[in-house]
């Protein structure tokens, strides 16, 4: 759906969803792009949803990975999960290309369910140990492909990535090249595919100063409030949207 076929109170809207989405980045470092998409999906079909949040998911995440240690260290661990999640958002992207939107909308829904309550429970996992070496390369594969269909790039790979033992400093990098290759890889395979329009482009591109905005404010608001009280309440409303996603589609 095209800029022109947004209504004042659907525009008004999205700025709200992507000035938001980038509030939470700013404040709690990730949960940008599971945010927008979410609220976006309930306006437009989820094509074009997860088109619009591309150029903001990529402004947000350059520095999330340039701003930490020396990359080599971060990829010496992770570049076969980061391979495999190219090839699985090329495979879920020609899905979505064919598929009906309203099934892939409910499949982001369960998406948010599903991390939602693994985060508010926050399981401690096992770590992979010597099976590392497989099992990297299976769940990036298994991030892109949802990560291709739905938008939402979190959903193994975050939480396997948990299990790795990374640094602080090396996890959050690692979470920034897993959102800003995979938003740069939708947005190669949708060029390709013909989803990625120049009128949509541009208001991806437009959609960046709403982000940038929340992400800036976000950062301020980091120093003030408990971040883990925040985190909460973000994740019971992510998990209630989700639940109205999945409802609203399959219906």
């Amino acid at each position: 759906m095209p800029l022109i076929d947004l209504n004042p109170f659907e525009f008004t809207f999205a700025v709200f969803a992507l000035f938001l989405g980038g509030l939470v980045k700013g404040t709690v470092g990730l949960g940008m792009k599971i945010i927008v998409l979410g609220l976006l999906a309930t306006i437009v079909e989820l094509p074009v949803a997860i088109t619009i949040i591309i150029l903001p998911a990529v402004t947000t995440n350059i520095w999330q990975v340039f701003g930490g240690p020396p990359l080599r260290e971060t990829l010496r661990r992770t570049w076969s999960l980061f391979a495999m999640l190219c090839v699985g958002i090329w495979i879920g992207t020609e899905i979505l290309a064919v598929s009906n939107p309203a099934y892939l909308a409910a499949t982001l829904g369960v998406l948010l369910v599903v991390y939602a309550t693994y985060a508010l429970r926050a399981p401690h996992l096992p770590s992979p140990g010597r099976h590392e070496t497989w099992m990297s390369p299976i769940f990036g594969g298994l991030s892109g492909l949802f990560g291709g269909m739905t938008g939402s790039d979190v959903i193994p790979g975050v939480p396997y990535m948990q299990t790795l033992g990374l640094s602080r400093a090396m996890m959050i990098q690692a979470m920034g090249i897993l959102f800003l290759l995979g938003s740069s890889m939708v947005a190669i395979s949708f060029a390709y595919r013909g989803i990625l329009t120049p009128e949509i482009g541009l208001v991806s591109a437009l959609g960046a100063l709403p982000t940038l905005g929340g992400y800036y404010f976000g950062a301020k608001i980091r120093a003030r409030i408990p971040e883990e009280r925040f985190r909460r309440l973000l994740l019971f409303a992510l998990l209630f949207l989700g639940i109205y996603i999945v409802a609203t589609n399959l219906t």
